[in-house]
């Protein structure tokens, strides 16, 4: 081992399992064994036992973080909510007349015989043949109060 004599024992550390700390010792002091005190310059270059030197640790690269935009509140969809489903099963067992205006700006009045996903049929009351809708053609549609 190479003799240095302007080193002595590492400051806060404790001598270790009866190790001496005398500066200039030939062990490399610290007291551990093989001489690594974990000073600078003992053991392993850069000072500590795993190579690295101390001191100021390197400015990492830091990482850029795309701003997330915050989630939206979402809006239930009526399809999924099954509410549109149970209205017009309420028409259809309560046999309320209802009146439709399209959007073509046509108007019918009639009963509600069968809903779908995107059908609804219209039973007219005047006996004529049914009729088929198509949900999105249909402007809006409201129940006619029978006297």
């Amino acid at each position: 081992m190479p003799f240095f004599k302007s080193r002595g024992p590492s400051k806060g550390r404790s001598s270790g399992s009866g190790g001496s700390n005398r500066s200039g010792s030939g062990g490399g002091g610290g007291g551990r064994p093989g001489g690594r005190g974990g000073r600078p310059g003992g053991g392993k270059p850069g000072g500590r036992p795993g190579g690295k030197p101390f001191g100021k640790k390197k400015a990492s690269k830091k990482r850029r973080f795309s701003k997330k935009a915050a989630k939206k509140a979402t809006v239930p969809n009526i399809e999924n909510t099954g509410m549109e489903g149970l209205y017009f099963r309420d028409l259809m067992e309560a046999e309320q007349l209802v009146h439709v205006k399209l959007t073509n700006g046509e108007e019918v009045s009639g009963y509600v015989r069968y809903y779908d996903k995107d059908v609804i049929s219209i039973g007219p009351s005047d006996d004529s043949p049914k009729m088929f809708v198509r949900k999105d053609g249909i402007r809006y549609l409201y129940e006619i109060e029978e006297e």
